[in-house]
């Protein structure tokens, strides 16, 4: 088996000293947030950490180079996000921003089963259907970002986003009929679309036939925690 190429000096070594970190006695109570540049999953965790108030260390990966064992160590996928939090040691970003709800922000989740029910469904129609779509539309609008990350756009799978998006807005655009937000309040269900529909504000899509979704989308935009997102993961991005 090939061994894995590292990462820079410096990342390596913030990992690696979390792992001597949880093996040792010492334990200081420092929340870690690895992320990349550029990545709307880290943005969505990081928008979460922001809206929490927590107070945390963020550690910047590029995503351009393979992971290291150490950062592997701590997620096996080694792709980003992932926190640490004494103990707790997670990755997927709406795993994380359930768990930074529980613990820092209970603001961010309905108090009834119901509600909260709610917002896992729009987890999951997010992470399975709209940011797939997105994703591969936003390829198709922003070059610079397919540059960066040393992608390729596809014609094909752009149109076939475009298509998909023409069915999961207008369901986005329904449940905002009567509310600003998805479940009635703001929460972990408005920041899971955050990122990925927001690039596509970005860069000029033109939401048809979906008016409701696109103003909801801007008022994510102005929101004091997103300008904070913004400026940790995507400054010095060029466009």
């Amino acid at each position: 088996m090939t061994t894995p190429l590292r990462l820079s000096i410096k990342e390596d070594l913030v990992a690696l000293c979390w792992t001597w970190a949880r093996q040792s006695s010492y334990r200081p109570h420092v929340v870690d947030f690895f992320f990349g540049r550029n990545s709307g999953n880290a943005a969505r965790s990081a928008l979460a950490l922001y809206e929490a108030g927590v107070d945390f260390v963020p550690h910047a990966l590029d995503l351009r180079k393979p992971r290291g064992p150490e950062y592997l160590a701590l997620n096996p996928l080694g792709k980003v996000p992932t926190l640490i939090d004494g103990e707790a040691q997670l990755w997927e970003s709406n795993a994380i921003n359930w768990y930074v709800a529980e613990k820092y922000a209970p603001h961010l989740l309905p108090a009834s089963a119901e509600g909260r029910a709610a917002v896992l469904r729009w987890a999951f129609f997010q992470a399975s259907h709209v940011s797939p779509a997105a994703t591969a539309v936003h390829r198709s609008i922003n070059p610079a970002h397919v540059r960066y990350l040393g992608q390729h756009t596809n014609a094909q799978e752009a149109e076939q986003g475009r298509q998909e998006l023409a069915r999961f807005l207008p369901v986005l655009e329904s449940a905002l009929m009567h509310s600003d937000w998805l479940v009635q309040q703001y929460s972990l269900a408005d920041i899971a679309y955050a990122p990925h529909l927001g690039f596509l504000v970005q860069y000029g899509f033109d939401f048809p036939n979906t008016p409701r979704v696109k103003a909801w989308l801007e008022r994510l935009r102005q929101r004091p925690a997103w300008l904070k997102t913004e400026a940790l993961v995507f400054d010095g991005y060029a466009e």
